[in-house]
């Protein structure tokens, strides 16, 4: 991937590293944008709680994925480039070099190796960018990916869609379309809490960034990220598109669709993601949590009777209790109950129990 450069020390990429910033309060942010929340976690976890979701309840909620991902898109992209900027870009120099500069970004980010195919922007009804992917990390998120950007930089409204060009590849096309307005009205991301915090992340001398990145591989060819030992493959990427995804769900469907999404979570994690080995090794649980932006671990017990845990400024909740859940029963070869609730103060608090 010319162009893409990486830390001599960590092998991590540099941009990033300095487009994000690890806080000691367990979050990851955006530099550009405070507001705006990340996390670097495990794609193929998500993916995977995604068709979970989808064999559960018996059908696609792909519609529901692309919408919640274009919002959160369009705020990270409409931040990252100055209003001068797209105006320049609108005005005078066209959007190639824009769309160029967000591919490789999405590449940096684990999202796939993104070329531009073609498009046509002649501010009428058919313009359109078009994008060729391999791997990508989550066709769904992908095409949100790829709508909000399109839209955070035409400011016109559009719809995406994609074909399969070849095993694993994709093209991905944005145009001018209008949003559907019960979708466009309801999927609105909740603020998080920010407490702060203690945690104290090893840092890389060469680019700054923690120092466990060190231990992910980033293919400068297939614009993918993957834990060196494991080969889980890794992205960067806002937790409010999940949380949104799993609440517009639960207003679709109904309340049961919080213990669907923990429970979809409970059998990925025991599907092989943790071994009892590292499920019992909890010695640095509260800085591997907080190298994935999913929070700041404040207390955690764990024996056959019980699993507790305490976790300020949490995102992606239902992950969280699914996670926690799989991890005791993992760990101990038994059925588990959980609980959870989030305080006045935004905090999250789980309970795991041996089922009885």
């Amino acid at each position: 991937m010319a162009g893409v450069k990486l830390c001599p020390e960590c092998g991590a990429a540099l941009r990033l590293v300095r487009e994000h910033e690890w806080l000691e309060n367990g979050t990851i942010i955006q530099r550009k944008n405070p507001d705006h929340r990340m996390v670097f976690f495990e794609i193929h976890n998500l993916v995977g709680t995604f068709r979970e979701i989808e064999s559960i309840i018996g059908m696609p909620i792909e519609r529901i994925i692309v919408e919640a991902k274009r919002r959160a898109t369009y705020d990270f992209i409409d931040k990252a480039y100055p209003s001068l900027v797209k105006w320049v870009v609108r005005a005078l120099v066209g959007v190639r070099p824009v769309v160029r500069s967000i591919s490789a970004l999405g590449k940096v980010m684990g999202y796939g190796n993104i070329r531009l195919k073609s498009l046509r922007r002649v501010h009428g009804k058919g313009d359109y960018v078009t994008v060729t992917v391999e791997n990508p990390y989550c066709l769904e998120l992908f095409c949100g990916d790829m709508l909000g950007s399109f839209e955070a930089i035409d400011l016109r409204e559009g719809s995406v869609s994609y074909r399969e060009v070849s095993p694993g590849t994709y093209e991905v096309t944005a145009f001018i379309s209008r949003h559907p307005v019960e979708l466009q009205e309801r999927l609105q991301a909740r603020p998080y809490s920010r407490k702060p915090g203690d945690i104290r992340l090893e840092r890389c001398s060469g680019c700054g960034g923690p120092q466990d990145l060190r231990n992910y591989r980033w293919d400068t060819e297939r614009g993918t990220i993957t834990h060196r030992d494991t080969g889980w493959r890794m992205a960067m990427f806002g937790p409010a598109t999940v949380d949104v995804i799993f609440e517009e769900l639960e207003k679709e469907l109904g309340e049961e669709i919080p213990r669907v999404v923990v429970e979809a979570q409970r059998r990925f994690v025991k599907s092989g993601v943790m071994t009892a080995r590292n499920a019992r090794g909890f010695g640095d649980f509260r800085a591997q949590m907080a190298l994935r932006g999913l929070g700041n671990v404040v207390s955690f017990q764990v024996d056959e009777k019980k699993l507790s845990m305490h976790i300020e400024n949490p995102c992606m909740h239902l992950l969280l209790a699914g996670l926690a859940l799989g991890i005791y029963e993992v760990a101990f070869g038994v059925e588990g109950r959980v609980d959870w609730h989030l305080d006045d103060e935004g905090d999250m608090h789980i309970e795991v129990m041996a089922h009885t």
